[in-house]
């Protein structure tokens, strides 16, 4: 058995005050997930796709880096997703801000559509994988919709759901998913969207088995069998980078449902949500959602920008 991430690859590039470069990493909440995983001993695999350039390189290394076995598409009309996140001033402490385009000569470093090759995919896939999501974007879906495999999904934002009707959201998500990790943010604008009058009704909606809502430093409610069971936040961290909580959050879930046999029991909910907090507390004083497992790598300005290169 494995688990899988699959998704196109992200890497994430952090500045100082002075828009200096730290360092760089693979991102994708997919990608997070997974290596975090494999630090904690479970057998894991990325499917995913990027471009031929130096930012995939990276995000490649981060995988390998962190022992994931993967099958990346290195694409030459592509350029590498990536996330620039600044580090600003804001009062008495600083605060990360991620953006899609370059902060020297502001060229857009994003793109919307996938490039994995869903088919080719599934054909790879065993049986008994385990497949992780963090979108929903058309290649997604078609691996979501044609694979008998049991799926977990987390959702950091609702972009994909914008154009899209009610019913076209819910056929996308009902009955698809023995888990949904959805954070603040996409919870309200699920439940707007959808009419509903609480993530209980979401529940009833998507009929999966369990859903959970982080929520930072007010806790976390998960929502299994009709009953919504909360989890405040006992210890505060001055965290340094957020980025990955939700994602380390997810993976001490993840572990602890694959050692009770891929089985959920609410008795069992309070010391799942009690392992969690070793990690995030990890993840949250240091730069970066992979940094706990292998450090940034060094990068300079001229390895990012082609008009610093001048």
């Amino acid at each position: 058995m494995r688990v899988v991430s699959i998704g196109d690859l992200v890497c994430d590039i952090y500045y100082d005050e002075n828009k200096e470069p730290l360092g760089a990493f693979g991102g994708i909440t997919s990608g997070n997930i997974v290596c975090n995983l494999q630090n904690m001993g479970v057998n894991t695999y990325a499917y995913g796709a990027c471009g031929n350039d130096f930012l995939g390189k990276i995000a490649v290394k981060s995988l390998d880096g962190c022992n994931v076995k993967n099958e990346i598409d290195i694409l030459d009309n592509i350029k590498t997703r990536a996330y620039h996140i600044l580090k600003l001033k804001k009062g008495n402490h600083y605060v990360f801000k991620s953006i899609k385009y370059c902060p020297y000569c502001m060229d857009n470093s994003w793109y919307e559509e996938s490039f994995i090759n869903e088919k080719k995919i599934i054909e790879k896939l065993e049986k008994d994988d385990i497949l992780v999501f963090d979108n929903l974007n058309d290649k997604n879906q078609y691996i979501i919709d044609n694979t008998k495999n049991i799926k977990l999904l987390d959702l950091g934002n609702y972009d994909e759901f914008t154009n899209k009707n009610k019913e076209e959201i819910i056929s996308k998500i009902k009955n698809k998913f023995e888990i949904i990790n959805l954070n603040e943010r996409v919870e309200k604008y699920l439940i707007e969207k959808l009419n509903c009058q609480n993530n209980l009704e979401l529940y009833k909606i998507f009929k999966t088995k369990l859903i959970m809502v982080t929520r930072g430093s007010k806790g976390n409610d998960l929502i299994y069998r009709n009953k919504v069971f909360t989890y405040p936040i006992e210890e505060i961290i001055e965290e340094v980078d957020d980025s990955g909580a939700g994602d380390a959050f997810f993976s001490i879930i993840i572990k602890n449902w694959l050692n009770n046999g891929c089985k959920l029991n609410a008795s069992l909910f309070p010391k799942w949500i009690n392992d969690t907090k070793i990690l995030i507390k990890k993840v949250l004083l240091q730069i970066g959602s992979r940094t706990h497992i292998k450090g940034l790598y060094l990068i300079s300005k001229k390895d990012l920008c082609k008009k610093e290169r001048i």
